[in-house]
């Protein structure tokens, strides 16, 4: 009775991660997910097919099954670490934001940058002093505004004043948000300790990025959309480890 109940577990956490498809997102951290999990499910319905297959194939199947599942949990553990490393009250604040870029729709800020721009907008507002850039170009042929342009006239329009807006227009990844907005900040002479803005998944990301670029990063990060955050998260997996072994 148990392995049925957890078949159809995965098989339901297979549909969640493949559900942002009728909101026209797709991308692989969705699928690889869903795909183990259907994999998972189908052990769970069909134990006798998993039982035929060679004592060895089995072996080997659960070890790589096992370290695969290890490193996902080491980085997700990183990541983490990454989103709760925020500057505290004691704490010289960083003076400048780094707003990283994210999908615009039809000139206007998709949830996830609009997440974005709100934590920024928090900071921005507890701490005077800070300015903030705005980073992204057009990451798509629907775009008519840039990210970094729509992310500036949003804090604008918030009431941030226009003198502590810089927006960086031409980047298309993260790596490219952070490389030219230090950029920006050695042309501007503003301060290299950052915090970056973006969701919390993202952070860990962000920071290796920060560093590659000679900042000192910390997180401003904010949540993520129920229907999105675990697949962009699984996403940000495989991203961190491309990066951290210099294929991105």
């Amino acid at each position: 009775m148990i392995l049925p109940i957890l078949g159809a577990l995965c098989l339901l956490g297979a549909v969640y991660f493949l559900l942002p498809l009728a909101m026209g997102v797709c991308h692989i951290g969705m699928f690889w997910p869903a795909a183990l999990l259907v994999l998972l499910s189908t052990v769970c319905f069909f134990p006798r097919l998993w039982g035929k297959l060679p004592r060895k194939a089995k072996a080997v199947g659960i070890t790589l099954l096992s370290l695969a599942l290890s490193v996902v949990a080491v980085v997700l553990v990183f990541m983490a670490v990454a989103a709760a490393d925020r500057p505290t009250a004691e704490e010289a604040a960083p003076e400048t934001v780094i707003l990283l870029g994210c999908r615009v729709y039809e000139g206007k800020p998709s949830t996830m940058l609009q997440n974005r721009i709100d934590a920024a907008y928090d900071y921005l507002t507890a701490h005077p002093e800070a300015v903030v850039i705005t980073t992204g170009g057009l990451d798509s042929k629907s775009e008519t505004i840039t990210q970094g342009g729509c992310a500036a006239e949003t804090l604008i329009e918030m009431g941030i004043d226009p003198a502590r807006v810089y927006a960086e227009e031409k980047s298309f990844d993260t790596r490219e948000n952070l490389l030219f907005a230090a950029e920006i900040i050695e042309e501007n002479n503003l301060d290299t300790h950052v915090v970056i803005a973006s969701d919390n998944f993202h952070q860990l990301r962000g920071q290796i990025y920060a560093r590659e670029a000679g900042l000192d990063p910390r997180a401003a990060g904010c949540g993520s959309p129920i229907l999105l955050g675990a697949g962009y998260a699984c996403r940000e997996v495989l991203g961190i480890l491309a990066a951290v072994v210099g294929l991105e």
